[in-house]
Protein backbone atom coordinates (compact mmCIF):
# COMPACT_ATOMS: atom_id res chain seq x y z
CA UNK A 1 0.00 0.00 0.00
CA UNK A 2 1.31 3.50 -1.25
CA UNK A 3 2.26 5.85 1.61
CA UNK A 4 0.06 8.42 2.26
CA UNK A 5 2.11 12.21 3.38
CA UNK A 6 -1.03 13.78 4.31
CA UNK A 7 -1.14 11.03 7.33
CA UNK A 8 1.97 12.37 8.56
CA UNK A 9 1.39 15.03 11.77
CA UNK A 10 5.00 14.93 13.48
CA UNK A 11 8.76 13.80 13.48
CA UNK A 12 11.52 13.83 16.01
CA UNK A 13 14.68 12.58 16.58
CA UNK A 14 15.61 12.04 19.75
CA UNK A 15 19.18 11.36 21.57
CA UNK A 16 19.03 8.54 22.76
CA UNK A 17 21.18 8.75 26.25
CA UNK A 18 19.64 12.34 27.40
CA UNK A 19 16.42 11.72 25.37
CA UNK A 20 16.68 15.32 24.10
CA UNK A 21 14.57 16.16 21.04
CA UNK A 22 17.46 17.32 18.47
CA UNK A 23 15.29 18.27 15.55
CA UNK A 24 11.58 18.44 15.47
CA UNK A 25 9.36 18.63 12.41
CA UNK A 26 5.55 19.46 12.89
CA UNK A 27 3.20 18.56 9.98
CA UNK A 28 -0.24 19.05 11.27
CA UNK A 29 -1.54 20.46 14.87
CA UNK A 30 -1.49 17.98 17.49
CA UNK A 31 -3.75 17.99 20.64
CA UNK A 32 -0.58 17.11 22.59
CA UNK A 33 2.28 18.91 23.06
CA UNK A 34 5.13 17.29 20.98
CA UNK A 35 7.24 17.63 23.63
CA UNK A 36 5.31 16.22 26.00
CA UNK A 37 4.96 13.04 23.40
CA UNK A 38 8.88 12.55 22.61
CA UNK A 39 9.29 12.23 26.69
CA UNK A 40 6.58 9.84 27.17
CA UNK A 41 8.14 7.54 24.11
CA UNK A 42 11.79 8.14 25.27
CA UNK A 43 10.97 7.12 28.81
CA UNK A 44 9.14 3.89 27.76
CA UNK A 45 12.05 2.89 25.05
CA UNK A 46 14.83 3.23 28.45
CA UNK A 47 12.48 1.14 30.58
CA UNK A 48 10.75 -1.20 28.20
CA UNK A 49 11.89 -5.22 28.61
CA UNK A 50 11.01 -5.57 25.35
CA UNK A 51 11.66 -3.86 22.52
CA UNK A 52 8.79 -1.30 21.43
CA UNK A 53 7.97 0.07 18.05
CA UNK A 54 4.53 1.11 18.05
CA UNK A 55 2.54 3.01 20.98
CA UNK A 56 -1.42 3.11 19.63
CA UNK A 57 -3.24 5.90 21.08
CA UNK A 58 -7.17 7.03 20.59
CA UNK A 59 -6.40 9.29 17.62
CA UNK A 60 -2.73 8.60 16.27
CA UNK A 61 0.19 6.05 16.21
CA UNK A 62 3.42 6.56 17.30
CA UNK A 63 6.12 4.90 14.96
CA UNK A 64 9.59 4.60 16.83
CA UNK A 65 12.78 3.03 14.73
CA UNK A 66 15.97 2.96 17.13
CA UNK A 67 19.41 3.04 16.75
CA UNK A 68 22.33 3.21 18.57
CA UNK A 69 22.51 7.23 19.03
CA UNK A 70 18.89 8.30 18.40
CA UNK A 71 15.81 7.10 18.26
CA UNK A 72 13.37 8.52 15.06
CA UNK A 73 9.54 9.04 16.03
CA UNK A 74 6.99 9.68 14.02
CA UNK A 75 3.31 10.52 15.06
CA UNK A 76 0.92 9.23 12.09
CA UNK A 77 -2.95 8.98 11.76
CA UNK A 78 -3.73 5.71 12.12
CA UNK A 79 -2.91 3.59 8.68
CA UNK A 80 -3.31 0.06 7.63
CA UNK A 81 -0.16 -0.93 6.53
CA UNK A 82 3.11 0.82 8.56
CA UNK A 83 5.90 -0.89 5.96
CA UNK A 84 5.88 2.10 3.91
CA UNK A 85 6.20 4.47 6.52
CA UNK A 86 8.85 2.52 8.54
CA UNK A 87 10.88 1.82 5.33
CA UNK A 88 11.30 5.67 4.68
CA UNK A 89 12.19 6.12 9.31
CA UNK A 90 14.74 3.30 8.94
CA UNK A 91 16.49 5.25 6.20
CA UNK A 92 16.03 8.40 8.08
CA UNK A 93 17.67 6.68 10.92
CA UNK A 94 21.41 5.06 9.07
CA UNK A 95 21.35 8.73 7.57
CA UNK A 96 21.64 10.17 10.71
CA UNK A 97 23.45 7.60 12.43
CA UNK A 98 25.99 7.71 9.53
CA UNK A 99 26.17 11.13 9.52
CA UNK A 100 25.66 13.04 13.27
CA UNK A 101 26.47 9.59 15.13
CA UNK A 102 29.79 10.41 16.27
CA UNK A 103 28.38 14.10 17.73
CA UNK A 104 24.89 12.73 19.17
CA UNK A 105 27.22 10.67 20.68
CA UNK A 106 28.90 13.22 22.28
CA UNK A 107 26.86 16.08 22.63
CA UNK A 108 27.23 19.84 23.55
CA UNK A 109 23.67 20.67 23.96
CA UNK A 110 23.46 22.78 20.55
CA UNK A 111 20.70 21.14 18.42
CA UNK A 112 21.15 23.75 15.98
CA UNK A 113 23.79 21.69 13.79
CA UNK A 114 21.38 19.54 13.05
CA UNK A 115 19.29 21.79 11.56
CA UNK A 116 20.03 21.30 7.99
CA UNK A 117 18.85 17.66 8.33
CA UNK A 118 15.31 18.90 8.20
CA UNK A 119 16.01 18.45 4.08
CA UNK A 120 16.94 14.59 4.30
CA UNK A 121 13.80 13.93 6.29
CA UNK A 122 11.20 15.94 3.94
CA UNK A 123 12.50 13.87 0.92
CA UNK A 124 10.90 11.09 2.67
CA UNK A 125 8.03 12.85 3.42
CA UNK A 126 7.23 15.79 1.83
CA UNK A 127 4.91 18.46 3.60
CA UNK A 128 2.24 17.69 0.83
CA UNK A 129 1.69 15.67 -2.56
CA UNK A 130 2.70 18.71 -5.03
CA UNK A 131 1.19 18.17 -8.56
CA UNK A 132 4.02 18.26 -11.42
CA UNK A 133 1.47 19.54 -13.94
CA UNK A 134 0.93 22.80 -11.60
CA UNK A 135 2.75 26.12 -12.03
CA UNK A 136 4.00 27.46 -8.87
CA UNK A 137 3.75 31.42 -8.33
CA UNK A 138 6.15 33.02 -5.60
CA UNK A 139 3.91 35.19 -2.72
CA UNK A 140 5.73 38.61 -1.40
CA UNK A 141 5.56 36.89 2.35
CA UNK A 142 5.19 33.77 4.10
CA UNK A 143 5.89 32.25 7.72
CA UNK A 144 9.54 31.53 9.09
CA UNK A 145 11.11 28.60 8.31
CA UNK A 146 12.50 27.13 11.21
CA UNK A 147 15.42 24.99 9.81
CA UNK A 148 16.07 27.38 6.90
CA UNK A 149 19.80 27.46 7.52
CA UNK A 150 23.06 26.62 5.34
CA UNK A 151 22.78 24.17 2.64
CA UNK A 152 18.92 24.04 3.07
CA UNK A 153 18.58 28.27 2.57
CA UNK A 154 21.03 27.56 -0.67
CA UNK A 155 19.14 25.37 -1.81
CA UNK A 156 15.46 27.08 -1.08
CA UNK A 157 16.87 29.88 -3.20
CA UNK A 158 17.70 27.73 -6.03
CA UNK A 159 14.65 26.84 -6.52
CA UNK A 160 12.94 29.75 -5.89
CA UNK A 161 15.06 31.45 -8.82
CA UNK A 162 13.50 28.95 -10.94
CA UNK A 163 9.83 30.06 -10.05
CA UNK A 164 8.62 32.58 -12.10
CA UNK A 165 5.45 31.89 -12.11
CA UNK A 166 5.14 30.18 -16.12
CA UNK A 167 7.15 27.08 -15.01
CA UNK A 168 5.92 24.03 -13.94
CA UNK A 169 7.21 21.55 -11.09
CA UNK A 170 7.94 19.29 -13.54
CA UNK A 171 9.60 21.54 -15.98
CA UNK A 172 11.64 23.26 -13.05
CA UNK A 173 12.47 19.45 -12.48
CA UNK A 174 14.23 19.36 -15.46
CA UNK A 175 15.68 22.81 -15.49
CA UNK A 176 17.40 22.73 -12.24
CA UNK A 177 19.63 19.75 -11.98
CA UNK A 178 18.45 18.43 -8.35
CA UNK A 179 17.20 15.15 -7.86
CA UNK A 180 12.96 14.65 -8.56
CA UNK A 181 13.11 14.16 -4.65
CA UNK A 182 14.91 17.31 -3.71
CA UNK A 183 12.49 19.03 -5.68
CA UNK A 184 9.36 17.91 -4.31
CA UNK A 185 10.95 18.57 -1.03
CA UNK A 186 11.82 21.88 -1.73
CA UNK A 187 8.70 23.34 -3.20
CA UNK A 188 6.77 21.08 -0.51
CA UNK A 189 8.78 23.16 2.26
CA UNK A 190 7.77 26.26 0.71
CA UNK A 191 3.94 25.48 0.18
CA UNK A 192 3.79 24.42 3.69
CA UNK A 193 5.40 27.90 4.94
CA UNK A 194 3.05 29.86 2.73
CA UNK A 195 6.07 31.34 0.35
CA UNK A 196 4.22 29.84 -2.76
CA UNK A 197 0.57 29.68 -4.24
CA UNK A 198 0.00 27.49 -7.37
CA UNK A 199 -2.20 27.61 -10.48
CA UNK A 200 -3.25 25.74 -13.33
CA UNK A 201 -1.66 26.46 -17.13
CA UNK A 202 -4.65 26.67 -19.32
CA UNK A 203 -5.29 24.23 -21.85
CA UNK A 204 -6.71 24.60 -25.04
CA UNK A 205 -9.98 23.08 -24.14
CA UNK A 206 -10.58 24.95 -20.87
CA UNK A 207 -13.46 27.02 -20.96
CA UNK A 208 -12.81 30.91 -19.56
CA UNK A 209 -16.03 33.13 -17.82
CA UNK A 210 -15.43 36.41 -17.96
CA UNK A 211 -15.36 38.12 -14.28
CA UNK A 212 -15.32 41.88 -13.12
CA UNK A 213 -12.60 43.29 -13.11
CA UNK A 214 -11.41 47.26 -12.47
CA UNK A 215 -10.40 49.07 -15.35
CA UNK A 216 -7.29 50.02 -14.04
CA UNK A 217 -6.22 46.33 -13.71
CA UNK A 218 -6.33 46.15 -17.48
CA UNK A 219 -4.34 48.91 -17.89
CA UNK A 220 -1.11 47.20 -16.28
CA UNK A 221 -1.28 45.25 -19.45
CA UNK A 222 1.19 46.43 -22.68
CA UNK A 223 -1.92 45.87 -25.20
CA UNK A 224 -4.59 48.07 -26.51
CA UNK A 225 -7.61 48.14 -24.62
CA UNK A 226 -9.91 47.64 -27.21
CA UNK A 227 -7.97 44.50 -28.48
CA UNK A 228 -8.35 42.91 -24.91
CA UNK A 229 -11.88 43.95 -25.20
CA UNK A 230 -12.93 42.13 -28.02
CA UNK A 231 -11.04 39.45 -26.62
CA UNK A 232 -12.65 39.00 -22.96
CA UNK A 233 -16.31 40.22 -24.95
CA UNK A 234 -15.67 36.37 -26.53
CA UNK A 235 -15.52 34.67 -23.26
CA UNK A 236 -18.69 33.66 -22.52
CA UNK A 237 -18.70 30.66 -20.47
CA UNK A 238 -19.37 28.23 -23.72
CA UNK A 239 -16.47 27.97 -25.92
CA UNK A 240 -13.32 26.28 -25.39
CA UNK A 241 -9.94 28.89 -25.49
CA UNK A 242 -9.35 26.95 -29.25
CA UNK A 243 -12.46 28.15 -30.18
CA UNK A 244 -12.42 31.61 -29.17
CA UNK A 245 -8.26 31.65 -31.22
CA UNK A 246 -9.61 30.14 -33.91
CA UNK A 247 -12.62 33.12 -34.03
CA UNK A 248 -9.96 35.56 -33.32
CA UNK A 249 -6.88 37.26 -35.87
CA UNK A 250 -3.80 36.25 -33.44
CA UNK A 251 -1.31 34.50 -33.01
CA UNK A 252 -2.13 31.04 -30.63
CA UNK A 253 0.67 31.49 -28.45
CA UNK A 254 0.69 35.09 -27.56
CA UNK A 255 -3.09 34.98 -27.00
CA UNK A 256 -2.36 32.22 -24.52
CA UNK A 257 0.43 34.03 -22.74
CA UNK A 258 -2.44 37.32 -22.70
CA UNK A 259 -5.26 34.75 -21.36
CA UNK A 260 -3.03 33.40 -18.59
CA UNK A 261 -2.28 37.32 -17.58
CA UNK A 262 -5.96 37.84 -17.62
CA UNK A 263 -6.39 34.99 -15.72
CA UNK A 264 -3.96 36.42 -13.06
CA UNK A 265 -5.37 39.88 -12.68
CA UNK A 266 -8.43 37.98 -12.35
CA UNK A 267 -10.56 38.99 -15.47
CA UNK A 268 -11.24 35.55 -16.89
CA UNK A 269 -11.69 32.86 -14.58
CA UNK A 270 -11.82 28.90 -15.41
CA UNK A 271 -15.19 27.27 -16.04
CA UNK A 272 -15.25 24.25 -13.13
CA UNK A 273 -16.77 21.04 -14.31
Amino acid sequence: MALDVSKVRYISLIRMEGGESVLNIPYAELTVDPDLIAGFVTAVIIFAKTPIRTIRKAAYDILIEVGESVLVLLVVDPVPDEAPYREKLNRILEQVESEHGDKLKHFEGDIRRFREFALDIVREFPFSSVDLDLVPIRKKSGVRIPFRVGAVDHDLEQIESFINGKRTVAEIMDLIGFSDDKVMALISILDRYQWIDFKARLAEDDILVRADCPKIKLGTLQYRREDIEEILEKFDGTRKIKEVAESLPYDSRVLLFLLNKLVDIGCLTVKKD
